[in-house]
């Protein structure tokens, strides 16, 4: 099942559009910044900076810190969006559906390859910007300023080899691609609810935007550390580019977020079960 639903994803048009455009953006932040601001010191989370031009490793840390605000929700809402609402609203459906397989055998295959190509967004993203970056500034050690530390009459930084470097990056796009965890069950359950793909991709971005302005509302503090996505939290992974490294409170964020996605995976089962999708 899983072959079958990664082959008809790979023969749509829209999945690979997406991962183009993470890319194209990717190379354009690397084009625009190393034409503009290459020396200037960059923000990459809530206390850490960089200077784009010490080193091609800064391109991946600057791409994710910006495009995890919007671009790559989006992306992760498109294909899980799409998982189920995209076929029935060609009306094939019903002649998937009329095969002797189980409708949780159906959804497994399509969450499991939507979960693929979202998680190969966050990948395509940092090694685009990788690519980028190294072309431009050369394979060198990462530097980065420790802002939350740094004083006038000191300067707090970290500097990391290219290899350790690296290992740091491919852990926070794990990181990355877990936050956005919450987005992609959302929008999975929406696409069992609607035949319109647009909707359940709408939706899905809307949850990580309104439960980031809930979280900034000042009277709601209390309730930002049960909410799936905050400013803080979507953050975390920074701190993994920081001497020593400064991940508290990731280990909440992460079962909050596994908490969420997997209550809106199981609705998003339930209701895949009990729907009468061959209407």
């Amino acid at each position: 099942m899983i072959a079958v639903e990664l082959a008809r994803q790979g023969r749509r048009a829209k999945g690979w559009v997406t991962l183009g455009l993470v890319a194209a953006v990717s190379v354009l932040l690397a084009v625009v910044i190393g034409a503009t601001r290459a020396a200037v010191p960059e923000r990459v989370g809530d206390w850490g900076s960089v200077v784009t031009d010490s080193s091609g490793l800064t391109l991946p840390l600057i791409a994710l810190s910006a495009m995890q605000l919007f671009l790559l929700p989006l992306a992760v809402a498109i294909f899980a969006g799409d998982a189920v609402a995209a076929e029935a609203a060609w009306g094939s459906l019903r002649y998937v559906l009329a095969r002797p397989v189980s409708r949780s055998r159906v959804l497994a295959a399509r969450v499991a390859v939507a979960a693929a190509f979202s998680l190969a967004a966050v990948v395509v993203a940092a090694a685009a910007s990788l690519v980028a970056g190294v072309l431009a500034f050369g394979w060198r050690p990462l530097t980065v300023l420790d802002l939350q530390h740094t004083s006038a009459f000191a300067v707090a930084a970290a500097t990391f080899e290219p290899a350790d470097a690296l290992g740091r990056l491919a852990l926070a796009a794990a990181l990355v691609a877990g936050t956005m965890g919450s987005t992609f069950a959302f929008a999975l359950l929406l696409s069992t609810l609607t035949s319109r793909p647009f909707s359940a991709m709408a939706g899905g971005v809307g949850l990580g935007l309104v439960s980031r302005a809930l979280d900034n509302v000042p009277g709601l503090h209390l309730l930002g550390p049960w909410l799936p996505v905050t400013d803080a939290g979507s953050t975390l992974w920074t701190g993994l580019f920081l001497d020593p490294v400064q991940v508290d409170g990731l280990a909440h964020v992460v079962l909050v977020q596994a908490a969420c996605t997997t209550l809106l995976l199981a609705a998003a089962w339930l209701r895949f079960l009990r729907a009468d999708v061959l209407s």
